[in-house]
């Protein structure tokens, strides 16, 4: 017998068994995909859901998880984003196709900038809350996903600015909203 794997797609199952099982209570969405009911939400799993999104090659496994995608997998929002964030480092480029759901740039990274959850190359906490609070519009999701990420891993300005180059655009931007968010009291849950 075939063990199915831990996230569930119309691939693996027929779209009426998946709702089926879902609403029996036995599925739970993450985001496209489906999980048994009594499987922990952590970020291993949140990760085997947005592999499943992926198409398999070799090319895929240039790619790192940004933005808010990065912040999902380390917990800091409840939802998956509605638009995956992903980039390759600019030594790694790729031609890639790549579903509509996802958004495809090239940074300048390190290796300290990457860190792996479950099978995925991730920005780090760190990097993460850097690349969200550089952004100049800094929507509700954005804000949500950085302080709770600040509080999560007890990252301040001083983290950010030891671990991240100055010289990246919107670097200043970037600690001192980090410092807003650190010395803030935690925002209500955001909701998407």
């Amino acid at each position: 017998m075939d063990c199915l794997p831990p996230v569930l797609t119309p691939g693996t199952l027929p779209n009426a068994e998946l709702a089926a099982a879902r609403l029996d209570g036995e599925l739970f969405a993450v985001d496209e995909g489906w999980v048994c009911a009594d499987e922990p939400d952590r970020p291993e799993l949140r990760a085997s859901a947005v592999a499943a999104l992926l198409p398999a090659s070799e090319s895929t496994r240039r790619l790192i998880m940004m933005g808010l995608t990065a912040a999902w997998l380390h917990g800091g929002t409840d939802a998956p984003p509605p638009c995956h964030e992903v980039c390759t480092r600019l030594e790694e480029r790729a031609a890639l196709r790549l579903p509509r759901r996802f958004l495809f740039r090239e940074l300048s990274l390190t290796e300290a900038d990457e860190c792996l959850v479950g099978s995925l190359r991730v920005t780090t906490p760190v990097r993460t809350v850097f690349d969200l609070a550089r952004r100049a519009s800094a929507r509700e999701a954005d804000r949500y996903a950085i302080d709770s990420l600040v509080r999560v891993f007890g990252i301040g300005p001083d983290d950010v600015a030891r671990s991240i180059r100055s010289r990246l655009p919107g670097a200043g931007l970037a600690v001192d909203r980090i410092a807003l968010a650190a010395a803030q009291p935690p925002l209500t849950r955001y909701t998407s």
